[in-house]
């Protein structure tokens, strides 16, 4: 199933009105539900709380700024604030500009020159980051913080680590200038990988008419936009499969501290890698074994690998990301209802209980507009079946997770190493790739990150609340230590990772 077309440029061609779409914003793990995304979680450049994470660096938000007046959104993603009397005020917009050009080249003091006045802005003073006026030689203090942070606390501001400690700022500043490596700046340069090389936005013609799909494509091209300096993107099309991953990220959620309220999880087992740990052994496998017996579809290659396309508007081969995103995508040569009924035995459900709990999973679904028909249940209202997972992968695990892939799985060798594949410039509109769903990494937000859309409005919108029902349904296995260590333990095969402990581990989120 293909999309052909034109190669007329594309800037993500699917009119949605400026009051439909929410800004643009990141966090580790994500979905495009509702009206605007949760961001709360993303890392700051100078955080206001002691975190220390680093995500927008000054080089890196004149860039994502500069994408952003391309994209008709023009917002820097950070913002300098001087604490006048009144309270913190944020500076201009060009004079923050003028902060980070600084900043960029790794000048922690520096001069301004601001509303007729000469100021001395310095990010290494011992009393914390300051700016003094050259006239007066009177001093404020100044803080940077990411455009989705909200105000710190009074005891933020003079926290070590803080936006308003020296030490906080100097260190922060030393690390986000490490991290814009050239090869991070050069990715950045290129923008979304969607639009690489001159894409067509003929795919999206089947957009036309239903603003819910646009809504999320138009999302996750900003997601694109934010993260394509670190990290490459995939595009996995699933319809019937959604009760699997969504139970997975339920249990994973509980017991692996994964984020399941932004997106659901596609492998949970992880004692089935054993044998295929990475994309290079599956590749070895693949070659001589699964090639001359059902290519991908072989069981040991499902159980721990799903298909992707590279693009937003990819065209084929064999499928069109947003036609099948619209028509859904699966396979139906296996039981998707004995496929649940395994997944919850392998997390330790008692056998005479599988059946009875399988049938409030799918009960719950309905209630939510989860097609399930495929597992006795009923079909979704709108027969919109589709799901598209957004999976960003850390550029530097590209080669231990995916290989470039032919329909049905052969490698493409014309596309390998696929890192230096997706770190190039050219259009990723044509060719599929294999990704291996590795619970280890795709549990891990500083490995994996994943945003969601379902085509059906009303499960998308239901989506959140439905994790919530579905752990408590789940509390047979998840409301117990003891059975939380067993279950884990049987999902993991063996030794438990060192931080894990018998507590509910949604607490816990570390990534």
């Amino acid at each position: 199933m293909g999309c052909g077309g034109s190669k007329a440029k594309s800037h993500y061609a699917v009119s949605v009105p400026a009051s439909r779409v929410s800004p643009a914003a990141s966090m580790p793990v994500g979905d495009c539900s509702g009206g605007s995304m949760d961001m709360s979680d993303d890392c700051c450049w100078v955080p206001s709380s002691s975190s220390g994470a680093v995500v927008v660096a000054p080089a890196r938000a004149l860039l994502i700024e500069e994408e952003a007046v391309r994209t008709s959104r023009p917002r820097l993603p950070l913002r300098v604030e001087i604490l006048l009397e009144a309270g913190w005020k944020e500076m201009s917009d060009e004079e923050t500009r003028q902060v980070c050009r600084y900043l960029q080249r790794g000048e922690l003091q520096f001069t301004l020159h601001a509303r007729g006045q000469n100021y001395v802005i310095n990010f290494a003073a011992a009393e914390g980051a300051t700016q003094m006026n050259v006239s007066t030689g009177k001093k404020r203090m100044v803080r940077i913080l990411d455009n989705t942070e909200e105000d710190g606390s009074e005891e933020d501001k003079s926290r070590p680590g803080s936006a308003t400690s020296a030490g906080g700022a100097q260190r922060t500043v030393q690390r986000s200038t490490s991290l814009l490596s050239t090869e991070i700046m050069q990715q950045l340069e290129f923008g979304p990988q969607s639009r690489r090389g001159g894409a067509t936005d003929h795919p999206f013609r089947v957009l036309e008419g239903n603003q819910h799909a646009k809504d999320c494509f138009r999302s996750f091209g900003q997601n694109e936009t934010k993260l394509c300096g670190e990290w490459a993107v995939f595009y996995h099309s699933y319809s019937f499969s959604a009760l699997i991953y969504e139970v997975q990220a339920a249990v994973g959620s509980v017991l692996f501290r994964f984020r399941s309220q932004y997106a659901p999880l596609p492998r949970l087992l992880v004692k089935d890698f054993e044998q295929i740990p990475d994309a290079p052994r599956l590749v070895q496998r693949f070659e001589k074994e699964f090639a001359t017996n059902k290519r991908d579809h072989h069981p040991s290659f499902r159980r721990v690998a799903v298909s992707a396309m590279c693009s937003l508007s990819s065209t084929g081969p064999e499928a069109c990301t947003a036609m099948v995103f619209i028509a859904g995508y699966s396979c139906k040569d296996l039981s998707f209802r004995s496929v649940l009924e395994n997944l919850l035995e392998s997390c330790y459900v008692p056998k005479a209980k599988v059946k009875e709990l399988a049938s409030k999973i799918v009960a719950l679904s309905e209630k939510h507009g989860l097609d399930v028909s495929q597992f006795g249940g009923k079909a979704c209202e709108s027969g919109k079946a589709g799901h598209l997972l957004q999976i960003f992968i850390r550029r530097p695990l590209v080669d231990r997770l995916a290989y470039a892939a032919m329909p049905y799985g052969p490698i493409d060798s014309s596309r390998m190493p696929l890192s230096t594949y997706m770190n190039s410039n050219q259009s990723f509109q044509v060719g599929q790739a294999r990704v291996v769903a590795h619970p280890k990494y795709f549990m891990r937000a500083d490995s994996i990150r994943m945003y969601v859309a379902s085509a059906d409005p009303t499960f998308h919108a239901n989506r959140k609340e439905f994790q919530k029902e579905l752990v408590g349904l789940l509390s047979m296995i998840l409301g117990d230590p003891d059975l939380r260590q067993k279950a884990a333990s049987g999902i993991y095969g063996g030794v438990l990772p060192s931080w894990w402990s018998a507590e509910d581990q949604r607490n816990h989120s570390m990534y």
